[in-house]
Formats: structure tokens, C-alpha cells, sequence
């Protein structure tokens, strides 16, 4: 970051550390390594949905009805090369010794099947251009992934290894056999990555084979339509529903007195949303087995209990007061947000194993002394006057200067000139920066004046 103080007119400060956040504050890098931890589990059933020979013979009869339907066509299909040494599923593998992909027609859901050594090439994971890594992870618009498909089918990832891009749309988006599937998925699924799927991976398929018996089926049954300019379209299924009936699905908002107790809770729910409640009881909340994040506003307190018997990661909590001793041993609570004005102890956190980020901006009279037993939190994110206490957790990798409220004037004479200048102002975020790390030799200031010609 480069900042120039206009009022001083003569001072620039430089630094490859400290950087504007995305609410006016500022953020301070202190581990450059430093990601966040993702949720890893291997498949339940480490066998493959797909099969070699059927999945060659679904693609010569998908060959032979779109031929009947457009004809011979004078451009044959890519000879296959030979084998790669990328881990590919067994049904993929038996469609690569058959032809070196579709030559850029686009027969898999109009995205274009690729050769080998385009897979190849996209198989490394640093030619994965629209991927959010490393510590920018902490600080991503959308850093809580969802996973559009059935519970637990795809790891909730920004992106892994063994996710192998083998088709596109051209337009940044990949088709993909995941050989790393989370505990309810299988390995060879397909799922859909790329520039629109930052929010998280969407499942689409469980294996290549059963993919071409889709276009196999639509063509069978004549679901196809042609365009004015004689192409087709084969309707296979849409390859993005999981993504678009997430809302309908997989997120509940509660208001009033559905909240007491709350109600209208399935298996499939990830995200739990309650608000302007007289009261609100979880107990119920269990029967949200996949539920993976739950916010709440505009409530007096909430006994936080039932959520133990929940997968449940990110916890927004906006209530009048704020109990965290029902989350006391979560196993799997990793980011808090708490807005309160009244104290809180933060001290259950601390039993939290999978904790990692923080944000207290809402919080002012959060009680920050047990702050530094928070030995695993890696992103925390508080006001100017929180940062002034000693308390600070040793491992942190990111450090956000939040923005403050705009203070009034006592005496003005014009509404531009109602409120104090907004802080924290550059000065005060290298000041803060300096105390954070006893030093930020990284910060360069520089003064001076620019001579006139």
C-alpha cells in the first residue's frame, strides 16, 4: 500500500503489509502464509459411480443420434493421444482412448470437452486464475463457501488438487471430476467450478457416465430445440439446479413467533436466519443436520446450547445480550461475529478447537482479556480503542482496523460540518500498526515538500 495525507500535503506512507479494508478501516498482514483452514473429510464410499464400458457406449450412441438429427458431419473428432498421468476417473479415462475430446462443440451441457493437454495444462492449480487464495481468504466477500448439492457430497473448498477441469463454457466456468469428494460424495463426480462459483462448488453429477446417459436420455426422448442458426440444444437437466434451488432449500429466515420455537427445519438447511423475536428457542435446531451457519438480530438473548448438537461454523449474533457459555467445546464453530452493546465473556471461545476468525466492531464492551487465551484465531477484526489493549492472540495472520462510527461536532455552523473528520485516519493506522507488531519496520513514512517549478 502507497497512502499520501493531503492535509499534511507533504507525508507518504509505504508499506507492503498494511492496506485499506473494505469498510474504510485498514488491515495489517501479519502472517503472508497464512490461510484459512478448510474442512477436509475423505468419501464414506471410496468407489467410483462410473463405469468404462458404459461410458464409452453412451458416447458412441449419443454420436450416432446427433447424427441422425444433423446429419453427417465432415470434422471428425480429435484422435486420442496417449495417457495422461493426471489422476482421472476410470470412465474419463476410457473416453480419452477413444477421442482427445469434442474438438470444442460443446456436446456436455454446451461446455466444450477438452483435450488432454488442455486438462493437463488446467490440472495445475496455478492456471487456476479465478481461485481466491491463500490469507486473502480470511478477508473474501464471500469467506463462508456454501456446497450446492446433496450434504456433504463436495468438500466446501476455494479450490483443490484433485478437482480436474475436463470442459468449459469459455466463459470462466469448468466442468470438473472431483477425485477428492467429501463424505457423502463419490469419486469421478462432477461438479461445477470457475468465476461464477466463488460462493463454492455446485454438484452436478455422480460420474462422466451417468452425464452422457442424461444427453443420451433427452435425445431419446426428443427434448431438444433448435436455434436460427440450425445449433442445438439438447435439454440434459440443469446443470446449475442445486445452485439455483439453494435458496428455496437449503436457507430459512424466521421472524416473530416462528422463532419460539423455531420450526420449518430439514436435513438439507445450511443456513438459519432468525430476527425481531420476542423470544427465541433452538431446541428444535437439530433437526438441521447440515446446518452450517446461523445469524440472529434484533433479539433480546438466546440460549446457544441446542447449537452443539449441530455442524454449525459461522455464528452472527446480534441480540440485546450475549451468553456464549452454550458454545462451550463446539467442535466445529470457526468464525464469530457478535454485535451487542453490553459485555460479553469471551472465555467459552477459548474451548472452541476449530475457531479462527473473529469480529467484535459491534462489541464494544466485549471483555478483552481472555482475548490472548485464543490461541488458534488467525483474523480478528475490532475498533481503534479495542486494539489498544495488550491481550492480543499470538498467532494472528490478518489484523482489521474497523471503521468508526462518525462522531458529531458539539458546535457547527453547517450540516457539512456537522461530524468529525471519519477515523481512523492513515496516521492513526500506522500508529496502530506499529503497536501491533511492537515495530512495522515494513512502514516507511516519508516527509517532505515537492519543489515548485
Amino acid at each position: 500500500m502507497w497512502s499520501w495525507n493531503p492535509a499534511a500535503a507533504t507525508e507518504l506512507s509505504l508499506s507492503e503489509r498494511l492496506d485499506r479494508a473494505d469498510d474504510r478501516g485498514f488491515r495489517y498482514l501479519l502472517d503472508k502464509e497464512s490461510e484459512p483452514p478448510e474442512p477436509l473429510a475423505a468419501p464414506n464410499d471410496a468407489t467410483e459411480a462410473g463405469e468404462p464400458a458404459e461410458a464409452v457406449a453412451l458416447f458412441n450412441e449419443y454420436r450416432r443420434r446427433l447424427e441422425q438429427l444433423l446429419g453427417p458431419s465432415d470434422d471428425e473428432l480429435p484422435p486420442p493421444l496417449p495417457a495422461t498421468d493426471v489422476p482421472l476417473p476410470r470412465d474419463l479415462s476410457a473416453l480419452y482412448a477413444v477421442v482427445d475430446g469434442d474438438g470444442g462443440r460443446g456436446m456436455l451441457h454446451g461446455f466444450g470437452w477438452f483435450g488432454l493437454e488442455t486438462l493437463e495444462h488446467f490440472a495445475d492449480q496455478d492456471e487456476r486464475w479465478w481461485v481466491t487464495r491463500g490469507w486473502q481468504r480470511y478477508v473474501a466477500p464471500y469467506a463462508f463457501l456454501r456446497d450446492y448439492g446433496p450434504p456433504g457430497a463436495v468438500r466446501r473448498l476455494a479450490d483443490h488438487p484433485a478437482w480436474i477441469p475436463f470442459a468449459t463454457d469459455t466463459f470462466g466456468d469448468y466442468l470438473a471430476v472431483d477425485m477428492a469428494p467429501g463424505p457423502n460424495g463419490r469419486l469421478g463426480q462432477v461438479i461445477l467450478i470457475g468465476r461464477s462459483y466463488y460462493r463454492g462448488p455446485v454438484y452436478v453429477a455422480p460420474s462422466v457416465t451417468e452425464l452422457l446417459r442424461r444427453h443420451v436420455d433427452a435425445l431419446a426422448s426428443d427434448r431438444v430445440q433448435r436455434d436460427d442458426d440450425e445449433g442445438l440444444w439438447i435439454n440434459a437437466g440443469d446443470v446449475s439446479q442445486y445452485e439455483r434451488q439453494y435458496d428455496e432449500n437449503c436457507t430459512l429466515e424466521l421472524t416473530g413467533r416462528d422463532a419460539a420455537p423455531v420450526s420449518g427445519l430439514t436435513a438439507e438447511l445450511r443456513e438459519l436466519s432468525v430476527h425481531n423475536a420476542p423470544w427465541v428457542d433452538l431446541r428444535p435446531v437439530g433437526a438441521a443436520t447440515a446446518l452450517q451457519k446461523f445469524s440472529v438480530r434484533n433479539v433480546a438473548g438466546v440460549d446457544l446450547s441446542p447449537l452443539l448438537g449441530t455442524p454449525v461454523e459461522i455464528l452472527d449474533l446480534g441480540t440485546d445480550t450475549i451468553d456464549l457459555s452454550g458454545l462451550q467445546g463446539h467442535p466445529t464453530v470457526s468464525r464469530v461475529v457478535l454485535r451487542s452493546e453490553k459485555p460479553i465473556d469471551l472465555r467459552p471461545l477459548a474451548s472452541c478447537p476449530s475457531l479462527y476468525a473473529l469480529d467484535l466492531t459491534d462489541a464494544p464492551a466485549a471483555d478483552l482479556s481472555s482475548l490472548g487465551q485464543l490461541t488458534g484465531l488467525r483474523y480478528l477484526r475490532m475498533q481503534r480503542p479495542q486494539w489498544s489493549h495488550q491481550a492480543i492472540p499470538p498467532g494472528l495472520a490478518v489484523a482489521e482496523l474497523a471503521e468508526e462510527p462518525l462522531e458529531e461536532r458539539k458546535h457547527y455552523w453547517s450540516f457539512a460540518n456537522a461530524y468529525k473528520p471519519r477515523r481512523p485516519t492513515l496516521d492513526d493506522a500506522v500508529e496502530w500498526a506499529r503497536q501491533l507488531t511492537r515495530n512495522a519496520t515494513d512502514i516507511v513514512t516519508i516527509t517532505g515538500r515537492f519543489k515548485r517549478r
